[in-house]
């Protein structure tokens, strides 16, 4: 069962409380934290795949603090709610801005927090599944040019998810090179094939992969397969 990581900051503690409860009572599994600093270091640290932020705080307002979060490296494309009851039409632009994906007014009950979390789920989801790792073992067939020759090495793949591969081949392509993937899905009749990013070597011959301009057609084959294995995968970034 999906259970998401959702980073809760807010100074009152009451409101703290209450909103810890709800989302736990939900099925989330809420990291609830009074200062906005200690969210801030938390957010370089550890994998949220949601963060919920009051607007008015001392240290950090919610605003640079969503600034922050959308500066982090593992933390950046994480769908944020802000709590405020400022409706100014000018307040909503400026949290657009800072990239906010939702709005929870206060006061906030029971009902309106329950209600966004729904409605927020799937991109949670999908945020999960950037970053998650399902072990996968297939062949795999990666096909390169270096200085208008072309290159092609065989090999395996170790773990996958919607944003990339981590393989080992015979041959490396070198970083930074656009590769052309073949491999089949379990299950999958059809190759899958597509176009990828080497941005990392490890010892014995692993390569980190990063899918890039797939279709929507290859996101959705992706998506379903880690979808369907997404209680059995590991979370670790790439």
């Amino acid at each position: 069962m999906f259970r998401p990581r959702i980073l809760v900051v807010d100074d009152d503690p009451q409101m703290l409380s209450m909103l810890g409860e709800v989302l736990a009572g939900m099925g989330t599994e809420p990291r609830c934290v009074q200062s906005s600093r200690q969210a801030a270091e938390l957010i370089n640290k550890e994998k949220f795949d949601g963060v919920f932020l009051d607007w008015l705080m001392p240290e950090l307002d919610g605003l640079k603090l969503a600034e922050r979060v959308r500066w982090s490296k593992t933390n950046s494309t994480c769908p944020m709610v802000m709590l405020t009851g400022n409706q100014e039409p000018d307040a909503m632009r400026q949290c657009f801005r800072v990239g906010i994906n939702f709005f929870l007014q206060k006061p906030a009950t029971v009902e309106r927090i329950q209600g966004l979390v729904k409605a927020a789920r799937d991109l949670m989801l999908q945020e999960r599944l950037r970053y998650q790792r399902i072990p996968l073992v297939v062949p795999i067939r990666c096909q390169w040019q270096v200085q208008a020759f072309e290159q092609s090495s065989k090999g395996e793949s170790l773990n996958l998810s919607t944003s990339g591969m981590l393989a080992r081949m015979e041959a490396e392509p070198p970083a930074g090179a656009l590769v052309q993937l073949s491999f089949h899905l379990p299950g999958d009749r059809e190759a899958f094939a597509c176009t990828a990013c080497v941005v990392r070597h490890a010892q014995g011959g692993q390569v980190g992969l990063r899918f890039v301009n797939l279709s929507r057609d290859e996101r959705w084959r992706l998506l379903g397969f880690s979808k369907a294995t997404i209680s059995d995968a590991v979370a670790q970034p790439l």
